[in-house]
Formats: C-alpha cells, sequence, structure tokens
C-alpha cells in the first residue's frame, strides 16, 4: 500500500468494507457459500464433489465461475479505459462498472430473483479488484484478505527489526475493515433479508459520489493525483 496517499487508502478500507457487507449476505443467503472468499468456495465445490451434494457443488462452483468473470471483465474494462479516456480518469471508469453490476443485481432482487441477483454481485465482487492496480497487479487486495493477513503479520515481525509500525497497521486496517463489513452486512440481512444488497449497492453509489466530490475539489486546488499501472497500452 505504499506510494498511496490517505484518502485512497481510506477510499480502499471502504470498499473492503463493502465487499465484506457483500460476502456476508451472499453467504448467509446461500447457506455458506461465498460471494468474495474464493478459497472457500473452491473446498465447498471439492468437498461437496466428494460427498455426492451436487446442488451445492454446482452453487459454489457457479460463484467462484462469476468472481472469475467479474475479474476478467474489470481488468477488461480497465485496459480499454487506458486507451480511450485521459489516465486520471481509468479509476472513475473502474468504479463506475463496478456500480453497474451492483445496480443489476438490485434490480434483479427488486424482480423478484433473489438467487439470480445474489449470484451476480459476485460479477461486482470480481470486477472490484481491478480499482487498485498498478503494473498489471492488483496492488491492494480489495476482496480478500488471506495475503493481507500474511503480510500483516510479516510487517509485524519487521517492527522488532527497525521497520515502521505503519506498514502492519495499513494491512490491519484492511483486515478490519472487510471485517466490520461481515458484522454490519449480516445484521443488515437479518432486517432486511436479500434487500440488503440495494443497501450495499446504495453505499457503493455515495462512495462514488464522495470521490467525483473530492476530484473536483481536487481539480479546483490545481492538485489531481493519480496511481495507475505503467503497463504497455
Amino acid at each position: 500500500m505504499s506510494g498511496y496517499s490517505k484518502r485512497e487508502r481510506g477510499l480502499a478500507a471502504s470498499y473492503a468494507f463493502i465487499a465484506g457487507f457483500v460476502d456476508s449476505i451472499g453467504f448467509l443467503f446461500l447457506g455458506g457459500v461465498f460471494l468474495s472468499f474464493m478459497s472457500g468456495n473452491t473446498t465447498r465445490a471439492a468437498t461437496s464433489l466428494v460427498s455426492a451434494d451436487w446442488d451445492l457443488a454446482v452453487l459454489a462452483s457457479s460463484c467462484l465461475i462469476l468472481f472469475l468473470v467479474g475479474v476478467m471483465q474489470g481488468a477488461l474494462v480497465r485496459r480499454l479505459a487506458r486507451r480511450w479516456v485521459p489516465l486520471h480518469w481509468v479509476r472513475d471508469v473502474v468504479i463506475a462498472n463496478m456500480d453497474i453490476l451492483f445496480v443489476i443485481s438490485s434490480v434483479l432482487i427488486l424482480m423478484d430473483q433473489p438467487r439470480i441477483g445474489i449470484m451476480f454481485a459476485s460479477l461486482g465482487i470480481g470486477a472490484m479488484n481491478s480499482i487498485f492496480e498498478r503494473d498489471g497487479e492488483v496492488d491492494i487486495a480489495l476482496t480478500y484478505m488471506t495475503g493481507t493477513l500474511v503480510k500483516m503479520g510479516q510487517r509485524f515481525i519487521d517492527t522488532f527489526f527497525g521497520g515502521a509500525h505503519s506498514k502492519w497497521l495499513q494491512h490491519f486496517v484492511m483486515w478490519a475493515s472487510l471485517s466490520a463489513g461481515a458484522i454490519t452486512g449480516a445484521l443488515a440481512y437479518r432486517a432486511v433479508g436479500v434487500h440488503a444488497i440495494l443497501i450495499a449497492t446504495g453505499l457503493c453509489l455515495l462512495l462514488t459520489g464522495l470521490v467525483e466530490v473530492v476530484r473536483l475539489h481536487g481539480r479546483r486546488r490545481g492538485v489531481v493525483r493519480v496511481h495507475e499501472d505503467v503497463e504497455p497500452r
């Protein structure tokens, strides 16, 4: 997470919160299948195959495939955006693409297609991973925390050898944000059921609006910070 401003790290933590929020709703609605945690879905699909629970195996595999399609779709949108829009708008295009996917998920739920709508949210979660990318690789993991916990543990040990405390704390904030989102998502699901996805969509749109307000304010002051990958177009 080095090289990013506090605002950008705050934005990343906000999206991690939303990822946890959505994953929690999907887990509860689908009976133990994830929208974001694909290691868990891989294990779930494998064990279900062994136990001949075909419905669960298909469900877990479907969410995994939809997540992967979302990742590829988000990566495609980002690379096309790098060709056709100014560099400082690339991230905005990726975010808008993710917002559209979550809006579609919400519309499907409102059309009384909750199972399809929830699973469609995996596309949005997958696309979210292209928001912070550099050199063609994900620079800040927003929807999965295994690697984040590994880095947090490593950076914590580094503090005993002269490393900065801020390094491991940055990773802790990401994990804590996703955890807080999962708790909030579970509470929202208890209150309104599957329609809690609409809350997640609203949070995405609100966050997008805040990003644009900050951007416009920065442009008026003559300050525009952009961290983009530098891969060849």
